[in-house]
């Protein structure tokens, strides 16, 4: 594995950091943007007619959940990197990394900033249901 220097370990935090704090406001944006434009749409009748199917609002909903989707991927990918570029030893050749990950505290932080983004991942895939299956503005 390659020796990291000093001020790329010091990168690397700072990214695996950003991640966190972007990952966590990117979620949060997703919620308020998608909510914001159901209300308003319902209020004002924005995005009533139908296209392929589904209604505007659903659509652009869809939309918006998708790039959400993308920009946690790589708020995933990135502290991934990052914790294996802070494991000890080579991945194939350490069969106890996860428990590796835990010795050190910058490993761990990568490790949670992947997972929370990861949680953060799936309730975004979670919010298709109720773009789909429910009518924001009433009975359909």
């Amino acid at each position: 594995m390659n020796i990291l220097t000093n001020s790329q370990i010091r990168s690397n935090e700072r990214q695996t950091w950003q991640s966190l704090i972007l990952g966590t406001l990117i979620w949060f944006l997703h919620l308020n943007i998608v909510y914001a434009i159901a209300s308003v749409s319902c209020k004002w009748g924005w995005f009533s007619s139908k296209t392929m199917g589904i209604s505007e609002l659903q659509l652009i909903e869809a939309i918006i959940t998708l790039v959400t989707m993308l920009l946690l991927l790589v708020t995933i990918y990135l502290p991934w990197r990052d914790w294996q570029r802070f494991q000890t030893e080579k991945p194939k050749d350490n069969p106890q990394m996860l428990e590796d990950t835990e010795k050190d505290r910058r490993p761990l932080v990568a490790f949670i900033t992947m997972l929370m983004n990861s949680l953060f991942f799936l309730f975004v895939i979670a919010f298709f249901v109720p773009i789909f299956a429910l009518s924001a503005c009433g009975p359909l």
